[in-house]
């Protein structure tokens, strides 16, 4: 099944299977080069199953350094568009999170 997305003038379709929606604008219009170490709290939730994640747990960042393959696709392609301080909601299908 095919999910639908709520309207709003602040969501982008970044690729087939990746949306972006900007919860709160960035205070520099820096973006991630690629090497860089990227410094971030996540929520997620798996549609299907309602599981959440969260790095917030603990107090304790999630990092990663930007083109190198290490976080999911989806997130790589939200995030390297982010501009520095801003919070962000990605949407992503399956594929873009877990692969073929």
């Amino acid at each position: 099944t095919q999910r639908r997305l709520p309207a709003g003038d602040n969501i982008v379709k970044l690729s087939e299977g990746v949306y972006k929606e900007v919860l709160r604008k960035g205070y520099e219009k820096e973006f991630v080069e690629p090497g860089t170490t990227v410094v971030c709290h996540v929520t997620g939730t798996e549609t299907e199953s309602g599981k959440m994640f969260w790095s917030t747990k603990g107090g304790t960042p999630f990092s990663y350094r930007a083109g190198t393959g290490s976080v999911v696709e989806g997130w790589e392609e939200g995030w390297s568009r982010d501009e520095r301080g801003e919070i962000s909601k990605i949407n992503m299908s399956s594929e873009k999170g877990y692969g073929k």
